[in-house]
């Protein structure tokens, strides 16, 4: 099988046994073009390149024979949206999820807030619903001209079997981030969908995760290497595969995502929404009986990308990181450069506090990364305002971020509970190949094999109890800085330029 994770930064492939075991990988990288600030925005040609390219290099690479391949799948990235006309091209630019130039419709949308967070799982954010009255209301000529509203991924797996239109699609575990959706029935709210007077054939229909859309067309395969017939599966959104992939399945079990946002979940054995907070979002698992509540930190990971931090010295920071708390470790860091997406306020951007002359950029390295514990302890608030049960074992981190030790030893003392890594480096991908075998009939009972799939945690970075009070003085000091700084950010968006 062939997993395909297409995310903010970069494209992932992996070809996956039938026993889990990944046979072989690449990536490609991705442009995020951020013309404007708080317009993020990606060119769909060059994702759906980015896919074949990758998908070339790991057949080419490392000689597998594609007869062999008996299914692709491909997840994405969740609340941005992609747009195709009646021949499947491209209409838009992919609308990020981190874009807010639909800050307007947000607004216009929230009177509804209540009843949309009880439909559709999630608050009123800058996600598809609140895009496509952007498109409508600011973009009327280009709005014409687009036939079906989509997901990234959709439009990757879509166009590589030559699809036209009126074979969009999109699967059921994005349905949390449409405002216009009924996520526990699968569906759509209509009557609200009416109340805004938008067109109903405008949406696309709604599959499971592994329905197979189409084959490989005659032309993908002379340029991916791919056999032409090969089956496409719809795949799922990127979380939902990454949870998929790591084989925990227990009711509040948490999960730490760190890419470029930062990402904390918990899993539900029931529906459930967050009427008291409107701060996380609840989607459908790619385990049908199984969903998740979330919320995230937008950009986190490519804020130190934006302060200029590479790889390298990110790996010497990390060592100077984990020395003793001191005084210089009074220092707080708002990590919400390009707005705050929960819960929804635009007007936030970022800020240090508490900065001092006897502070180095070790200093400022290790407030960034605190600054997503600290947000991680509002949504674990929430979670626990829910009345879910939280499983105190331990929190299970995936992506980029789980490698930064320093990092999950924050987490750690921050929340009081442990941070479980997994080997698995890439669960995404490995969630989204065993939804192509599920498809292909390959596995029966596709939680039964993710099971048989888990592999053994690598580390675990306990809380050390001598932080404790450091960082609840901390964390209260964090939620005085977000009260307080509100009014100002808010002034500074409204300072006028003429």
């Amino acid at each position: 099988m062939i997993g395909v994770d297409m995310g903010t930064s970069s494209t992932r492939v992996a070809v996956i046994d039938d026993q889990g075991v990944q046979l072989a990988a690449a990536s490609r990288p991705t442009r995020l073009l951020n013309p404007a600030r708080q317009v993020f925005e990606q060119c769909p040609d060059e994702m759906y390149a980015s896919v074949l390219l990758a998908i070339k290099d790991v057949l080419t690479l490392f000689t597998i024979n594609p007869g062999e391949i008996v299914g692709i799948s491909i997840c994405g990235q969740m609340a941005g949206i992609s747009t195709v006309g009646r021949g499947w091209q491209a209409t838009t630019p992919y609308d990020s999820w981190l874009d807010m130039r639909c800050v307007q419709q947000v607004q216009r949308l929230k009177p509804y807030e209540q009843q949309i967070v009880q439909r559709s799982g999630a608050p009123v954010s800058a996600n598809h619903a609140a895009k496509w009255l952007y498109w409508r209301e600011e973009q009327p000529d280009t709005y014409r001209k687009i036939r079906k509203i989509i997901m990234p991924a959709a439009y990757v797996a879509g166009r590589m079997a030559a699809l036209d239109s009126d074979a969009a699609f999109m699967d059921d575990t994005y349905l949390g981030f449409n405002s216009f959706a009924d996520s526990q029935a699968s569906g759509w709210n209509h009557s609200l969908i009416d109340e805004f007077q938008l067109e109903h054939d405008r949406l696309p229909q709604l599959v499971k995760p592994w329905d197979r859309i189409g084959s490989v067309s005659a032309e993908v395969a002379s340029s991916s290497g791919l056999l032409a017939g090969t089956p496409i599966f719809a795949g799922c959104a990127d979380i939902a595969a990454s949870l998929l992939g790591t084989g925990a399945f227990q009711a509040g079990q948490l999960f730490d995502i760190a890419g470029t946002g930062s990402v904390l979940a918990t899993l539900l054995d029931h529906y459930a929404a967050d009427t008291r907070h409107n701060t996380l979002a609840t989607f459908r698992h790619c385990i049908p009986e199984l969903y998740y509540s979330m919320a995230y930190v937008g950009g986190a990971g490519l804020t130190l990308k934006k302060f200029g931090l590479t790889e390298s010295e990110c790996g010497q920071l990390e060592l100077q990181g984990r020395s003793m708390l001191s005084e210089r470790n009074k220092l707080l860091f708002l990590p919400h450069l390009g707005g705050c997406h929960a819960p929804f306020e635009a007007a936030f951007c970022g800020a240090f506090v508490g900065l001092d002359w006897s502070h180095d950029r070790t200093d400022q390295y290790r407030a960034m990364l605190e600054s997503i514990a600290y947000e991680y302890a509002r949504f674990l608030q929430c979670m626990k305002d829910m009345n879910i049960d939280i499983r105190e074992e331990g929190i299970i981190s995936l992506g980029g971020g789980a490698n930064s030790q320093l990092f999950r030893q924050i987490k750690a003392d921050v929340l009081g509970i442990p941070c479980r890594k997994l080997p698995v480096a890439e669960s995404g991908v490995l969630g989204v190949a065993l939804i192509a075998g599920h498809g292909a009939g390959v596995f029966a009972d596709m939680k039964q094999t993710a099971i048989d799939w888990q592999k053994p945690v690598e580390c675990v970075s306990l809380p050390d109890p001598s932080r404790q009070r450091f960082y609840a003085g901390m964390r209260k000091a964090y939620e005085h800085m977000l009260a307080n700084l509100r009014p100002v950010l808010s002034d500074l968006q409204s300072v006028s330029l003429d």
